[in-house]
C-alpha cells in the first residue's frame, strides 16, 4: 500500500478542537451555572493552542504520521471467546447485567467501578484496543468478518451501559477511518457532522434515562430533566432546538465552567504535600497512584464544582486545585511531551501503529473532560502497540531461529 501522510488527524492540532469548540459553545451563554470565563484561562488557551499548532506543523513538515495499512491479521475465535469469557465473570462477580437492570428500574449503585478489581480494567482496556484494531483489519483487508468482530465487541460496553467506554470506541474508531482515508474527506466530514448529531441526540436520550432512574424511579421519563438540573436560560429553552441536546451542551461546556469555578474559589497551598499529590494523582496511571496514596495516607482531592452533578473539569482541573497555574503549565508541558515522544516511538511500520495514534487522538480529544493520561482505562492501551510489538518480534525471532 502506497504512503498516506495525513495531516488532518494530527493529535497536536485535536488539543486545539477540543478545547476551541467547547470554549465557543461556552459563549452561547446557555446556562445560568456558568460563571465569566477569566481573561487569564483565556489567555492560557491561547498560549496552548499557538505552541501547539507549532508542534503540530513540525510534526507534519516530518510526514511523521503516515497511514500505511501495515496489520497482523489476529486470531479471531480467540479475542473474541477469550474477552466474551471475560466479561461473563464481570457480569457474574456483580450478578447483574446494568443496562438490564436500568431498563427495569433497578439502581446501579457501582456504576463506574463495575467489575472484578483490577481485571476488569484490563478486560476494558483490551476490549476497547481490539475494537479498534479489529475495525482496522476490515479497512485493509476489507473482509466483513472483522467488521463484524468489532461491532460484536461493542455489545460489552452497551450492556455495561458505559456511555463513555462507548464514545471513546467510538471515537478510536473514527479517528482511525479518518486517518486510513486518502480521498474524498469534504463528503466524509460532512457525515460526520450528521453522524455526531445524531450521537449527541442518543446520548441525551440515554442521559435522560440514567438520570431519571437514579433520581425517581416511580416517574414517567421526562425529557425536560436535563433542562432543570443544568439551569438553562430563556435563550436555550424558547428555541426550536431539541431539550436533549442539552445534555450534550452541559456535557461539552460544563467541565471549563468547573475549572473555571476553581480557579475563582480553591485556595491554592504550594507544600510538599500538594506537589506529592499533584504528581502522584495527575501525571501517572490512576490504578497505580491510588494505591501508593493509600500507602502515604494522602488522598486525592476533588474540584469546586458548578453543581454536584456536574463532576468533569477537564485535564487541568487537578493540576490547579494542587499546583495552581504552574501544575496547568506543567501539564500542558508533559501531555505535549507525551504526544512528541509517542509519534517519534511507535512507527508507521508496525502492524498497531494506526490503532495507537487513533487512541493517542481520543485521549488528546477527551482531556476536555477528564486528565486522560492518568485515566488507566483509556491512557493503557497506548501500551498495547509495543507491548504486541515485542511478542511479535519474539516470535518471529524463534521461527528465524528454526529456520
Amino acid at each position: 500500500m502506497k504512503k498516506n501522510i495525513v495531516v488532518d488527524c494530527n493529535p497536536f492540532f485535536i488539543y486545539v478542537i477540543a478545547f476551541l469548540v467547547p470554549i465557543l459553545l461556552y459563549l452561547l451563554d446557555w446556562s445560568y451555572l456558568y460563571p465569566p470565563l477569566s481573561p487569564q484561562l483565556l489567555l492560557f488557551f491561547a498560549v496552548t493552542f499557538f505552541i501547539s499548532l507549532m508542534l503540530g506543523g513540525y510534526i507534519n513538515t516530518k510526514g511523521a504520521l503516515q497511514y500505511l495499512g501495515q496489520i497482523k491479521k489476529p486470531n479471531l475465535k480467540f479475542v473474541l471467546i477469550g474477552l466474551t469469557i471475560a466479561n461473563g465473570l464481570d457480569f457474574a462477580y456483580e450478578r447483574q447485567i446494568p443496562l438490564f437492570s436500568i431498563i427495569s428500574l433497578i439502581t446501579q449503585d457501582n456504576y463506574g467501578t463495575f467489575g472484578i478489581p483490577t481485571f476488569a480494567v484490563v478486560v476494558s482496556t483490551l476490549g476497547s484496543f481490539m475494537t479498534t484494531y479489529l475495525f482496522n483489519c476490515y479497512l485493509v483487508t476489507k473482509e466483513k468478518k472483522y467488521l463484524f468482530a468489532s461491532m460484536y465487541l461493542f455489545i460489552f460496553p452497551v450492556l455495561i451501559f458505559s456511555r463513555g467506554t462507548i464514545l471513546l470506541n467510538l471515537s478510536n474508531v473514527l479517528f482511525l477511518y479518518l486517518f486510513s482515508r486518502k480521498k474524498g474527506k469534504a463528503k466524509i466530514y460532512l457525515r460526520l457532522v450528521f453522524f455526531l448529531l445524531l450521537v449527541l441526540l442518543v446520548f441525551g436520550y440515554a442521559g435522560n434515562l440514567r438520570t431519571n432512574n437514579q433520581s425517581n424511579k416511580d416517574e414517567s421519563l421526562s425529557r425536560e430533566i436535563m433542562i432543570d438540573l443544568g439551569k438553562a436560560k430563556p435563550s436555550f429553552v424558547n428555541s426550536s432546538i431539541p431539550p436533549e441536546f442539552f445534555w450534550s451542551y452541559i456535557y461539552i461546556s460544563s467541565p471549563l465552567a468547573n475549572l473555571q469555578e476553581d480557579i475563582n474559589t480553591y485556595p491554592v497551598e504550594y507544600t510538599p504535600t500538594t506537589v506529592f499529590r499533584y504528581f502522584n494523582y495527575e501525571l501517572i496511571f490512576d490504578s497505580i497512584s491510588k494505591r501508593i496514596g493509600s500507602v502515604v495516607g494522602i488522598d486525592k482531592i476533588y474540584n469546586n464544582l458548578i453543581a454536584p452533578y456536574l463532576t468533569v473539569g477537564t485535564i487541568y482541573s487537578g493540576s490547579y486545585t494542587n499546583l495552581g497555574w504552574i501544575g496547568m503549565i506543567i501539564t500542558f508541558v508533559f501531555l505535549m511531551g507525551i504526544l512528541l515522544l509517542y509519534v517519534t516511538l511507535l512507527k508507521p511500520t508496525n502492524p498497531y501503529y494506526a490503532t495507537g495514534i487513533a487512541v493517542l487522538n481520543t485521549l488528546v480529544l477527551f482531556n476536555l473532560f477528564d486528565n486522560m493520561i492518568a485515566f488507566t482505562a483509556l491512557s493503557f492501551q497506548l501500551l498495547y502497540p509495543f507491548l504486541f510489538s515485542i511478542k511479535l518480534k519474539k516470535n518471529q525471532s524463534n521461527l528465524a531461529n528454526n529456520e
